[in-house]
């Protein structure tokens, strides 16, 4: 059985590190924050649809969505995305792709699975523990919350608060 597979390591937030398996990354772009159009009533982690290649593209704060949020001060003009898809599932049949947009993309990277723990309850904080199938300590001692992107795509609500 193979123990080593790629993740995408990126800044979740300053101080917050994480990776996510790249099988389900499509694309990493950088989005223009002024073409990303708000939408109404709907949850804070939604900031809105972007058009990506001729299709409407839900972008979700993917720190406000798993409760890790929390205010820089800075604004920007270009917001790193992931651009995450599921292909067609079986409950909805339908596809389902949204952006994330994260504080900084690192690299893709191989990862010994062996080598990644599962969370260990004080080691992560417990609003980051649903989201999360792992933990990985660099060899510096920087921890690396192992995000489930499958998780995400499930969890990723866009319905309007009305």
């Amino acid at each position: 059985m193979a123990t080593q597979q790629q993740f995408l390591r990126f800044q979740l937030q300053p101080g917050v590190m994480a990776l996510m398996e790249i099988d389900l990354v499509t694309e990493l772009v950088n989005i223009p924050t002024d073409r990303i159009v708000p939408m109404p009533h709907l949850p804070p982690a939604v900031m809105g649809i972007y058009n990506w290649r001729g299709e409407i593209l839900w972008i979700v704060n993917l720190a406000t969505l798993i409760g890790a949020d929390r205010p820089t001060g800075r604004s920007r003009s270009l917001q790193p995305t992931i651009i995450l898809g599921s292909g067609v599932t079986p409950e909805d049949r339908l596809q389902k792709t949204v952006g994330l947009v994260v504080d900084e993309l690192d690299e893709i990277e191989w990862f010994d699975l062996n080598q990644i723990q599962s969370p260990v309850p004080n080691q992560i904080d417990p609003e980051f523990s649903q989201w999360a199938n792992g933990l990985w300590v660099s060899a510096t001692g920087e921890n690396f919350l192992r995000l489930d992107g499958q998780k995400i795509l499930a969890g990723a609500d866009f319905n309007a608060d009305v």
